[in-house]
């Protein structure tokens, strides 16, 4: 088996079991984003379509998929690499990503409908029990899921890409990072400060309080931050407003 071969198998288990475009863009995401691969590794589609049991196909959707994200980047001659995201433009991102998301709190707060919260209140129980059983890639899905659910409420659609994109890189650095893991905390589990102010959130959302679901969100982002990426932390205090 080759080395990427072993790399998607080991992030996303036997494929199959989902469309063949999909399991390949989940698994190459989770390698990234744990960072199984790193930036400037080589993406060849033969090889990913020999893992996955596919044709080229399938894998140059995912990729196409991929690249829409930001995670990989097309190079000429040189084929598809993973791209890299520096701490500097996560910094950026975290900022712009705290601005867009109270702005929609804000805005989804007052009409939100009981079809939503109940969509919500789902989620937030998905995601526990994604920390729960100690699945990183599931609970990154789950967290983005939560905030995009409350954001789509806001009807701000145009918004939505460019937040999507500063979740994911900003995940970049609080997932599997390098930083943390070597830490006093390294053994702990998936929680963090998420699971409470998670919480927190959906219930000032509950119960009308525009302003305390905002005000709670942004002390969410920012305390994620500080807790599994330090270096980001640092980074979003020297980068100017």
């Amino acid at each position: 088996m080759t080395e990427i071969a072993q790399i998607l198998y080991d992030n996303a288990g036997p494929f199959g079991r989902a469309r063949k475009a999909d399991a390949v863009y989940h698994a190459v995401k989770r390698a990234i984003l744990l960072r199984s691969l790193k930036a400037g590794d080589a993406l060849i589609e033969q090889q990913i379509a020999a893992a996955a049991g596919c044709s080229q196909g399938p894998v140059r959707e995912a990729l196409l998929r991929l690249e829409q994200d930001g995670l990989v980047a097309r190079r000429g001659y040189q084929g598809t690499l993973v791209s890299a995201t520096t701490a500097a433009e996560a910094a950026k991102m975290a900022q712009i990503r705290i601005e867009i998301e109270t702005a929609g709190v804000r805005m989804a707060t007052p009409s939100i409908t009981k079809a939503k919260l109940d969509e919500l209140a789902r989620l937030l129980d998905d995601l526990e029990d994604a920390e729960d059983r100690l699945d990183a890639y599931a609970k990154s899905d789950l967290d983005r899921a939560f905030h995009l659910g409350i954001f789509r409420a806001s009807g701000m659609q145009a918004l939505e890409p460019i937040l999507m994109r500063c979740c994911l890189h900003m995940h970049r650095f609080t997932f599997g990072n390098e930083s943390r893991e070597s830490g006093p905390a390294a053994n702990d589990d998936l929680r963090g400060p998420s699971r409470d102010q998670h919480r927190e959130i959906f219930e000032a959302i509950a119960a009308g309080r525009a302003e305390d679901a905002a005000e709670t969100l942004r002390q969410h982002i920012e305390a994620v931050i500080a807790y599994w990426a330090p270096d980001l932390q640092s980074a979003m205090l020297a980068s100017p407003k």
